[in-house]
């Protein structure tokens, strides 16, 4: 008897407890969003929230949820910026940014001036390729080689395109070989390193305003090259003024007998042609943080025996100064 009241209180219990106290889920809350109006001092920027890529880039608005957001943007070419904003409900922010140019590389142009028959310019050329290949490397410093006609007048380069070394020549106002030229102004002695390396390391101090890229290819007898411009920091620029040159070059040339008075054998760095001409590309009108693309090609001919590659650099006609310089080395 007492088993089966017992059973009876337990069954009670049981259906009381569960009429009593229910159980409950817990109520979710529907998000609440708000917008932010992001600009930027540069277009094109991409977009992240909470380091999440939204697919946007500057100018443009993103949706998030309220509360707060690290909103980061992101350009080639410039350190990233973080801003921490606190989004709020149903409301439109607008948060603006500075991005700062990314520390270019200054890449150096060596101009080379000189002739196989010229005794002080086999000095030189050794010169050049230990600062090229040991002490800077094409990271820092590129060379290209304008044959002369002088001191004597066969020298086979300069007979293969005078037009082009004619103009450089004339451009600088050259009179002897050899004469090394840096950065368009800089006029070191050519037969002493230590006056050429302090001219490089001069130049090398130079913060760059302006990016080149260049890539070549090599399809049958016809030599392709794409170079990119992009100028970062216009300010205290006359575009008006600056050209783009590109430069096609032959090292590893060598002969079997010296085809000069010198004893060389052996050149590199060579000016085969200068494209699209001599008087290189106008870059007024350039827009500012935009990338701009130069394509050029030109047909090998026989006389090229030796490695192709290109030099291009951005100077002032005027001044004379080499803003930037690049290749393919």
């Amino acid at each position: 008897m007492k088993k089966i009241i017992f059973l009876i209180i337990s069954s009670f219990l049981i259906f009381y407890g569960c009429e009593t106290n229910p159980p409950t889920e817990p109520t979710k809350l529907p998000e609440e969003f708000g917008k932010v109006f992001i600009t930027a001092n540069i277009d094109g920027a991409n977009i992240f929230v909470d380091d999440v890529n939204t697919g946007k880039v500057t100018p443009d608005t993103v949706q998030a949820t309220v509360g707060n957001h690290e909103i980061k943007l992101e350009k080639e070419n410039f350190l990233p910026s973080v801003k921490n904003v606190d989004v709020k409900k149903d409301s439109v922010m607008m948060v603006a940014f500075t991005l700062q140019p990314a520390t270019l590389q200054k890449i150096v142009l060596l101009e080379d001036f000189a002739n196989v028959s010229c005794l002080p310019c086999v000095t030189s050329n050794k010169i050049i390729e230990s600062l090229l290949n040991n002490t800077y490397g094409t990271e820092k410093l590129v060379a290209v080689k304008f044959p002369t006609n002088f001191p004597g007048p066969g020298d086979p380069f300069y007979n293969a395109n005078k037009t082009d070394c004619d103009s450089r020549i004339s451009y600088y106002n050259i009179f002897s070989a050899p004469t090394v030229i840096i950065d368009g102004t800089e006029r070191p002695i050519s037969t002493d390193s230590i006056s050429i390396k302090d001219a490089i390391d001069q130049q090398l101090t130079v913060t760059p305003k302006i990016m080149i890229n260049v890539d070549d290819s090599l399809t049958s007898s016809t030599y392709f090259i794409t170079v990119t411009v992009n100028v970062i920091d216009g300010s205290g620029l006359d575009f008006s003024n600056i050209v783009l040159h590109t430069i096609v070059t032959e090292t590893d040339i060598e002969f079997a007998n010296p085809p000069g008075a010198n004893g060389e054998t052996k050149f590199y760095n060579v000016m085969r042609t200068m494209l699209p001409s001599n008087a290189g590309e106008s870059l007024d009108g350039i827009s500012l943080n935009e990338d701009v693309v130069f394509l050029r090609q030109v047909n090998i001919t026989p006389a090229w025996s030796g490695t192709l590659h290109t030099v291009v650099f951005i100077q002032n006609v005027q001044t004379k100064e080499v803003y930037q310089a690049a290749s393919t080395f």
